[in-house]
């Protein structure tokens, strides 16, 4: 056991964050391997038909049919040959798990197989030991599920099989499918593949959800619940090659292709972005364990084979109307081991879209983002946190909460911390650039941008170390054990996973997340007023408002994001997935001190937002009449935040809970009380947007009240306000209603008395 520990030790020091870009040209024959000496299905068109060939050592082998279309997640089903009599079937079985579990066809748990489709033999056209069909009607025809609910409109007279191509145990096949699509007749490139599964299975490792990986299925089996259902996590088969090395390079390392659609210029740092996992490898044990490729020619045969796995630079980024933020990516996973077999690197973001994102965070921080364009060496290196942030997905990792809510504050100023932790510890969560850090603190631009991280090395190190084959199952299930106990002591390496709520201010994005988010906000704010500044100089020489009100769109969203950051602390939870048998809540109320202080916040700038940013000098540039108002917008989405049921029910569940007594009801007047101040401070005015307010608080509040009880079942009441929570929202609005009569008592003269008269006339509704 002592062995052990020592060889995780060694496993968990190893790696760093600087790796030596490597220059890989690549050749055509390097991309896919030859077709000689494989056994596999091969394909021939005659007169417009599409024919296959199937060995009979073929027959009853698993393998996938992948289909590959405009939308950018591929679909695939594992499916197997049968012979019935003179007719070949296709079936879509059951998959045995190497986890120990059967994946049903579909969800229909009636189900052994499925037959998709049914051939008869063309025995004239059949080869020595071969059998040979007509696979056109499939191709062209066919209707099938490929994901649950999945349906289509066929235009035959739109679709055109346009030919096949063979490859290493594959099959490609290249059509034209017509479809019915928004009301509009389109025919659309499809590609269909049908390849091998490896014959060797890889050693799958069990799903766990304190860790961030999708399972083989991919789409996710707990719907972001801390639970864990039997299954493989997705990742690549990585051996070592030299099973004695604490660093080994692997068997197969895993390979991409940036193809010539890549710009030149923005190469390197898509190259860069992914070799960025280098050093988290290393922490796994794996040297060199990706290898990144660039070629003058990939056809589109071999972008849609399961051998390539390549980097889309996408182009809808030059579409009128089209504008992406970032990426995605596809992967074919093998269902019985979670092996993933290809995984493709989606890159949509366009260059004005980094960079305005960039403007919005960073420009008081980085005098290269103060004019336009920026110059290549920082955009190249945006492009390169997105690869970055998109290969973490091609390795398996999902978007979620990476060690959130754990780094200080005060270390988003430390330049030895950045250099070596990052602002955030991962670059799969939505954090963003350093937005906090202050002009004064003086950090280097580079140490700004989202970089791979400690947790990244560290759940690459759960994921893919390789243990020794004579290590028992039980003795593997405990050093990954030791490697998740990390988390007790380093809060950083914290998972959780998104939920449909945001419940804490581990689960929020798009922000800066440290432990202190009303600090973390304030700081953030200033510079965002450093911004608003900044703007009407960097857009100087546009010659309309486009980019300006683009601009000034952005900081409106990012403002919103950083009250919501803030508003997470209401009723908001710390996360810490633990096993049931270790001693502590897994989820922890935030203590009622920090929530009075985002309480006191939010009041002061979420529900009264600052002059600098409400009325800009530029405004009038941009607008002539208060429609739309954005502001508005915010704020009453605000407003819906702070009044959500699941808030109200997680306040209802503290308040069982000891020092947390009557927090719903402390909550709701702290609310009310804060957002009608000018009633209670005696002011003789109140201004436009905060008469709007007001009048939508009572507006919603009153429905709230007056809700009726839409659900029986308790899984589906998450949008019904209980009785006890109208009950002390009905108090509050009866308060409320008693001090403004109150107060149009006592002062007749207010400027506001229409105002005043009107709320009262919507609370005399009760």
């Amino acid at each position: 056991m002592k062995k052990l520990v020592i060889i995780l030790w060694l496993f968990m020091t190893v790696g760093g964050f600087s790796q030596t870009p490597k220059t890989n040209p690549i050749s055509e024959d390097e991309v896919l391997a030859s077709t000689t000496g494989s056994t596999f299905l091969t394909s021939f068109m005659e007169e417009g038909e599409l024919y296959l060939n199937i060995p009979r050592e073929v027959l009853e082998n698993p393998m996938l049919f992948i289909r590959y279309d405009y939308r950018k997640a591929y679909k695939y089903i594992q499916v197997l040959w049968s012979l019935e009599g003179d007719k070949v079937l296709l079936k879509h079985p059951r998959v045995r798990s190497s986890a120990g579990i059967i994946l049903p066809v579909r969800h229909h748990k009636a189900l052994k197989d499925n037959i998709l489709a049914m051939f008869p033999l063309e025995k004239d056209m059949c080869k020595q030991g071969d059998l040979c069909i007509n696979i056109t009607s499939l191709v062209m025809d066919n209707i099938i599920e490929w994901t649950k609910g999945f349906t289509e409109t066929l235009v035959p007279q739109l679709s055109l099989l346009q030919g096949s191509k063979d490859f290493h145990n594959e099959v490609v096949i290249k059509t034209r499918r017509g479809l019915m699509f928004e009301g509009s007749r389109v025919s659309f490139p499809v590609f269909f593949g049908l390849a091998a599964l490896p014959e060797k299975l890889m050693k799958g490792r069990n799903y766990d959800y304190r860790m961030g990986f999708f399972n083989e299925d991919r789409s996710g089996i707990d719907n972001g619940e801390p639970k864990n259902s039997v299954a493989n996590i997705a990742r690549w088969r990585l051996e070592k090659k030299h099973k004695d090395r604490k660093l080994s390079v692997p068997v197969k390392p895993i390979t991409f292709v940036i193809p010539p659609d890549v710009p030149e210029q923005w190469r390197p740092y898509v190259r860069a972005g992914i070799e960025e996992w280098l050093p988290a490898f290393e922490s796994a044990g794996f040297e060199d364990a990706i290898v990144v490729k660039e070629t003058d020619s990939l056809s589109e045969w071999e972008a849609h084979s399961i051998h390539t796995s390549y980097v889309d630079w996408g182009d809808s980024k030059y579409l009128r109307g089209f504008d992406e933020s970032g990426g995605t990516v596809s992967h074919i996973i093998d269902f019985r081991t979670g092996e993933i077999l290809k995984s493709d690197i989606y890159l949509g973001a366009s260059v004005e879209n980094v960079t305005d994102r960039y403007f919005i965070r960073c420009a008081p921080l980085d005098k290269r983002a103060q004019s336009l364009p920026f110059p290549q060496e920082l955009t190249g290196r945006l492009f390169q946190r997105i690869a970055a942030h998109e290969a973490g997905h091609a390795f398996g990792l999902f978007d979620s909460n990476y060690g959130e809510f754990a780094y200080p504050v005060e270390k988003m100023s430390d330049i030895q911390w950045l250099k070596t932790m990052g602002h955030t510890p991962s670059v799969m969560n939505y954090s963003r650039e350093n937005s906090i850090a202050q002009p004064a603190d003086s950090v280097p631009p580079e140490l700004l941008i989202q970089k791979v991280g400690p947790m990244d090395r560290y759940q690459i190190q759960w994921g893919y170390t390789e243990f020794p084959e004579e290590m028992s199952e039980q003795e593997e299930d405990f050093a990954l054990e030791r490697i998740m106990g990390m988390q007790d002591s380093i809060p950083w390496f914290r998972f959780n996973q998104s939920q449909a709520e945001v419940f804490g201010p581990a689960t929020a994005n798009e922000v800066v997340d440290t432990n202190n988010p009303v600090q973390s906000t304030k700081l953030a704010l200033k510079n965002l007023e450093r911004v608003i500044c900044l703007m009407p100089t960097v857009v100087k020489d546009q010659k309309d408002i486009r980019r300006l009100e683009n601009l000034y769109g952005r900081l409106l969203e990012h403002w919103k994001d950083h009250m919501l950051y803030v508003t997470s602390l209401l009723g908001g939870y710390d996360i810490r997935y633990k096993p049931i048998s270790t001693p502590g809540k897994m989820f922890t109320p935030i203590p009622l001190a920090m929530q009075e202080e985002a309480m006191d916040f939010l009041h002061a700038n979420a529900l009264n937002p600052p002059q600098w940013l409400v009325a800009p000098e530029f405004l009038p540039k941009l607008e002539y009449s208060t429609f739309p108002d954005k502001m508005v917008e915010f704020q009453q989405r605000s407003v819906d935040e702070l009044l959500r049921t699941r808030r109200f029910k997680r306040f209802e569940y503290m308040e069982t809970l000891e020092g947390f007594e009557g927090t719903l009801e402390w909550y709701l007047s702290e609310l009310q009380q804060g957002l009608f101040r000018e009633l209670y401070e005696g002011s003789p005015k109140v201004g436009r947007i905060r008469q709007e307010i007001q009048s939508y608080y009572i507006d919603r509040a009153i429905m709230a009240v007056h809700q009726n009880a839409h659900h029986t079942y308790a899984e589906m009441k998450a949008f019904d306000y209980t009785a006890y929570s109208k009950g002390l929202l009905m108090a509050q609005l009866v308060k409320l209603r008693g001090d403004i009569r109150s107060k149009l008592k006592k002062e007749k003269d207010s400027d506001a008395r229409g105002h005043w008269e009107h709320c009262l006339a919507r609370l005399d509704s009760l």
